[in-house]
């Protein structure tokens, strides 16, 4: 075998293994792979996720429409990000509380622990303080959602007034103006298809109001930024949104602003995850 011949194996080889390292990254560690897959979510609590596309949205209501507090509306840009397709359920709490030690939340369906009720591990939490969900998402590796990524993922780009559409609510796309009915209250995530927002987000108008990250202040969305607001840098009260199964059918509006203070927890008080998703610059 000449030692021409040789070589010119050596380098085919080398060659070779480099091709397989650029298929490699193409397929499996380029960025937009990268992106997609934290928009499916591999995090601890193994809740799926979707991609909200960076953009512009319409946040807010008109004058004609809504209440003070939700006025201006103006055109607010934002990063990609992804946020939890469903609520936090009592099963993934739960989780969290086990590998923690954190306080497990009331049972509002009975006595004894909420552990050991039957068939409500796939019902979202409640009973949860602003600083539980802060908690809880930490601990899964994401975040509160900002009250501007929320109203984005529930609305969509254009400002529907509801996530499906302008049209009030119907029975089959939310879970809204009943009376507490202990167990039969509130529905699992994804009971409600024809309620889903433009960006197939669940549940994000009835079931159980969600907390966000943002301070509360009537008049925040005045001199609020337009490209990724955060909020008041401080406050007094979280804000809350989405309604909950209590409410009528305004009170739905992707809109609507509610708030309470962090050690609040009711039986109608739930949330949701998000996650930052880095640009491909990044």
């Amino acid at each position: 075998m000449s030692a021409h011949y040789e070589i010119r194996q050596v380098v085919s080889g080398r060659l070779f293994i480099v091709f397989l390292l650029i298929v490699f990254w193409v397929e499996i560690m380029s960025p937009t792979r990268l992106r997609a897959a934290e928009s499916e979510s591999l995090f601890k609590d193994s809740a799926p996720m979707i991609e909200i596309p960076e953009g512009d949205f319409l946040m807010g209501s008109t004058e004609n429409t809504g209440r003070a507090d939700e006025r201006p509306q103006r055109k607010i840009s934002l990063s990609a990000f992804a946020i939890d397709v469903f609520e936090v359920t009592n099963k993934q709490y739960l989780r969290f509380v086990e590998a923690t030690g954190h306080k497990a939340p009331s049972n509002p369906y009975g006595p004894g622990p909420l552990s050991e009720m039957q068939g409500v591990l796939k019902l979202p939490v409640v009973q949860v303080t602003w600083y539980d969900a802060f908690d809880y998402c930490h601990w899964a590796g994401k975040r509160l959602p900002t009250e501007a990524e929320w109203e984005k993922a529930a609305r969509g780009p254009k400002g529907r007034i509801f996530p499906w559409g302008d049209a009030l609510p119907r029975p089959k796309q939310a879970n809204f103006g009943i009376d507490w009915q202990h167990v039969n209250t509130l529905r699992g995530g994804g009971s409600f298809p024809e309620g889903q927002s433009f960006y197939k987000v669940q549940d994000m108008a009835g079931n159980v109001r969600e907390w966000v990250q943002d301070w509360y202040h009537p008049e925040s969305y005045i001199n609020a930024k337009q490209i990724n607001p955060t909020g008041p840098s401080d406050g007094i009260l979280k804000v809350i949104r989405g309604g909950s199964w209590h409410h009528k059918g305004r009170g739905l509006r992707a809109a609507a602003r509610d708030k309470g203070g962090f050690a609040l927890k009711t039986d109608g008080i739930g949330f949701r995850c998000a996650k930052t998703i880095p640009s491909v610059s990044e």
